[in-house]
């Protein structure tokens, strides 16, 4: 079967990287097919055309609560180590993200979100910017520490204009210290400060609950006992981010120094991991020590 004159279109602007054409022929090819077959999923992918916007530009009302990065672009795969513990739960994560169409297209609704617990420093946003990078998805952090509102409400409402934003754009949608604002209501005392959390969290859980297959959506947390269970949930997967051991940290410093193309000894390496007690740690030491040699190099 040749390509009818939209397809042709729609290919020569993909081509041309003209995405805003390239989009408005997506919904004339979408109009051409009246095949009961695909409906649902031409009914979908139009909606999301028709909303469309540039996923890095972000409206006025949630700008100061969120920030877009584009991982393709910004994050360096060659210097990122990931443990074992982490792969397992990369690969679980991606299998639901390549099948979530399908899925949607079945009327079988999955939520993509994993809940990722552990002391801080340990890598729990960089593995967020790692999966953004391998779905080639756009990245959006939210710190839950810096939407809360004085007036009463207006947490809820900044919650639901972010949640808003996202449901249009496919992405990986990043939640840090949601123990700040999701915190469990059975130790709620009942004054208006406790009724005014409680709300916040049902508004977290049900914009959780009008969350697209598409979307991947973690969270991180320093503190999982605090948060509220119904909270905890919602979340299919929920993995401990362990510090890594000293082979393993060993091997991460190892790619990033050569990634960078320094060449430190082995006893070098090790005096610099036993002056760290985590992962930044360690990349902190290592940046300290790359800086000094190149002080000296500009002193001689």
């Amino acid at each position: 079967m040749s390509l009818t004159e939209s397809q042709k279109s729609l290919i020569l602007s993909v081509a041309k990287n003209d995405m805003e054409t390239a989009k408005k022929w997506a919904v004339v090819c979408c109009d051409e097919d009246n095949t009961q077959k695909s409906a649902y999923f031409v009914k979908d992918c139009k909606e999301l055309l028709q909303k469309a916007t540039n996923p890095f530009e972000l409206p006025s009302d949630i700008k100061n609560f969120v920030t877009a990065e584009n991982a393709s672009e910004m994050f360096n795969a060659n210097r990122y180590y990931l443990s074992e513990r982490e792969h397992d739960v990369s690969e679980r994560i991606m299998k639901m993200a390549k099948v979530a169409r399908r899925l949607k297209e079945m009327i079988i609704p999955y939520r993509n979100a994993t809940l990722l617990f552990g002391e801080s420093g340990v890598g729990k946003t960089t593995f967020g910017r790692y999966i953004a990078y391998k779905s080639g998805l756009p990245f959006y952090y939210l710190n839950f520490s810096t939407i809360i509102d004085s007036y009463m409400g207006g947490t809820s409402k900044n919650i639901a204009k972010v949640f808003e934003f996202v449901a249009q754009n496919p992405c990986v949608f990043m939640l840090d210290e949601i123990d700040s604002i999701c915190e469990s209501r059975s130790s709620a005392s009942g004054n208006g400060s406790d009724k005014e959390n409680n709300r916040i969290t049902v508004t977290v859980m049900q914009e959780l609950d009008k969350l697209s297959n598409d979307t991947i959506l973690l969270a991180a947390t320093n503190r999982i006992d605090r948060i509220d269970k119904a909270v905890l949930r919602r979340f299919s997967i929920k993995h401990e981010v362990k510090p890594l051991n000293d082979d393993e940290k060993f091997e991460m410093l190892d790619t990033f120094l050569k990634d960078v193309g320094v060449d430190f000894s082995d006893t070098r390496k090790k005096t610099i991991l036993s002056e760290s007690t985590n992962q930044s740690g360690v990349i902190n030491r290592a940046v300290e020590e790359i800086a000094a040699e190149i002080l000296s190099d500009l002193e001689q």
